[in-house]
């Protein structure tokens, strides 16, 4: 088990490491319009594809004690269900992209990108089974072999369609090819296949815990595509393009954080949810070892951004800059937020995890109405406010649920939040030191320097928990081959 779960850490920081570089490669290639409009197809599929499983996958997940014949029909039920749904969907969407290019006439070729990213519902439909399947049996290497396998073929697919001048359908075209293939790929990896079978009871039952998990994830959906929504809308691919560039960028180097932490809790807790005290322990540990990580990377993102996006990105992007520096705290949000969820879903508070989301949404729209005209950075600037206020108030929630103290989780946070800063002092006085060195220089010193001070910094005052992330750091660098 645990050699599994090392194994998933470093497929998930290596495939986000190929992933980043297939982006830096494909900026270098397609123009602002292409990457904006990609930026518009990708938010509709997400948008779609929150409906695709309407909470069953947990569902399943959350089960206990199936005899051998009832995990079957449950597992074919659900693919059935999936299946039937993302069919709907895609003939929704296929019918609905004349309409959608219409509403968005500064997006032009939207109609005929969205009809071919529709087709990944269709793909996805034979992936949610099997996912769920390993999930439940903890093999969550299996799943990040099958990422892994996707994310490389996706590097090769849209490069070598880029380069041959397809524009934003490289990115479409790239998505379904290696979708599809990383789909056959788990469907072995699980060794299943569905069957003619169905039962209404079994639906039922998965559709009472997924019914809220199925809101909440339309509502998670449209905090990650509404923002691209209203841009596309008002200012065009253009701002769209450079938005969608700086959104992946802040979310790239966070997002094996909390995919490791939303594939492993869940499945995890759900078998210990009746010990308080683990759960309580298991989340006071989850927020400190994610804040160790993700605090520093937000706030040394935002300083560093100016030399390191002249470093990594053409020209063309270097307005992108602003964005990157609101954006790099949705990141370090998204991963904080990442623990509350899954908790909250193990221990059967779906509906009130539904009723924050349905919170964070509101406050989202009121101030996407308030900061608009204030162009990309007042868009960027809603989504992270609202983010924020949302999740700090459903982990207030979850606290007195657990009956957690605060300050068990406050003193780790006080502790990362003093090193935090003087690492900042650090990053700030190198780059200010350095002012007539070049970029790469100004990037590579202020890197090392914010490191060495964070690091010195948390060994000083935190020294138990850095040495105890040391340890699993180095574990998880040593690892070679791991099995389930």
């Amino acid at each position: 088990m645990r050699s599994g779960l090392r194994w998933t850490t470093v497929s998930l920081l290596a495939l986000n490491v190929v992933r980043f570089v297939t982006m830096v490669v494909l900026t270098a290639i397609l123009t602002e319009e292409d990457y904006g409009l990609a930026t518009m197809a990708m938010a509709f599929v997400l948008s779609f594809q929150a409906l695709r499983d309407i909470g069953l996958g947990p569902a399943y997940v959350n089960r206990k004690d199936l005899a051998p014949a009832e995990e079957r029909l449950y597992q074919s039920t659900m693919f059935w269900i999936v299946l039937a749904m993302n069919g709907a969907m895609f003939t929704a969407g296929w019918f609905l992209a004349p309409m959608a290019a219409d509403f968005f006439p500064k997006l032009d070729g939207l109609e005929g990108v969205l009809r071919g990213i529709f087709g990944l519902l269709l793909i996805e439909a034979f992936s949610t089974t099997p996912t769920a399947i390993l999930q439940k049996r903890l093999q969550f290497s299996r799943i990040a072999a099958g990422e892994m396998v996707g994310m490389a073929l996706y590097a090769a697919f849209s490069i070598g369609y880029a380069l041959g001048g397809l524009g934003a359908w490289a990115i479409v075209l790239g998505t379904l090819s290696s979708r599809l293939c990383q789909t056959l790929y788990v469907l072995r990896l699980a060794a299943w296949s569905p069957r003619f079978e169905f039962s209404r009871g079994a639906a039922a039952n998965l559709f009472g815990f997924g019914r809220y998990l199925w809101g909440n994830s339309l509502l998670i959906a449209s905090t990650k595509v509404v923002d691209k929504f209203v841009l596309g809308k008002l200012l065009g691919d253009v701002v769209l393009g450079r938005y969608g560039v700086a959104y992946n960028l802040c979310t790239t180097a966070s997002k094996p954080i909390w995919s490791i932490i939303l594939r492993v809790t869940f499945p995890t807790l759900s078998k210990i949810r009746d010990d308080r005290a683990a759960v309580r322990a298991a989340v006071v540990a989850a927020i400190t070892n994610v804040g160790l990580l993700v605090v520093p990377l937000a706030v040394g993102l935002a300083l560093v951004a100016p030399d390191f996006v002249r470093v990594v990105y053409e020209p063309k992007w270097w307005s992108i800059v602003p964005l990157v520096r609101v954006l790099a705290f949705f990141g370090l949000v998204m991963s904080l937020a990442a623990i509350t969820a899954p908790v909250m879903m193990a221990l059967g508070r779906v509906k009130q995890l539904f009723h924050f989301a349905l919170f964070g949404q509101a406050l989202m729209f009121g101030l996407f109405a308030a900061l608009h005209s204030r162009g990309a950075i007042g868009i960027a600037s809603a989504l992270v406010a609202s983010v924020s206020i949302a999740e700090t108030a459903a982990f207030l929630y979850l606290a007195r649920t657990i009956e957690l103290s605060l300050r068990s989780v406050a003193v780790p946070l006080a502790r990362i939040a003093a090193a935090t800063g003087l690492m900042a002092l650090a990053v700030v006085g190198v780059r200010a030191g350095l002012g007539d060195a070049s970029e790469l220089v100004r990037l590579l010193a202020a890197v090392l320097a914010g490191v060495v001070s964070y690091g010195a910094a948390q060994f000083v005052t935190n020294r138990e928990r850095f040495l105890e992330s040391a340890r699993g750091l180095r574990d998880v660098a040593g690892t070679r081959r791991a099995r389930t």
